[in-house]
């Protein structure tokens, strides 16, 4: 955690010399980061939830896996 704490520190150091648009392109990034981080979560959890009630068929787990329909 103390680690964590001091990484977050040098980070705020660094990023206060940086000009507006440099500021800018980092949020960019940090929100990229985010955004992959939550992406690599397993896509069999987003359903496991909803395995607990009537049953699906295996179209319909692609479809909630996969954002698609199967065929």
């Amino acid at each position: 955690m103390e680690h964590t704490e001091s990484l977050k520190e040098e980070l705020l150091e660094k990023i206060s010399h940086l000009s507006k648009s440099r500021l800018q392109e980092v949020l960019h990034f940090v929100d990229f980061l985010a955004t992959s981080e939550r992406e690599e979560e397993d896509p069999i959890l987003k359903v496991a939830g909803c395995l607990s009630g009537s049953p699906l068929s295996a179209e319909e787990i692609e479809e909630e896996l996969y954002g698609k329909d199967p065929a």
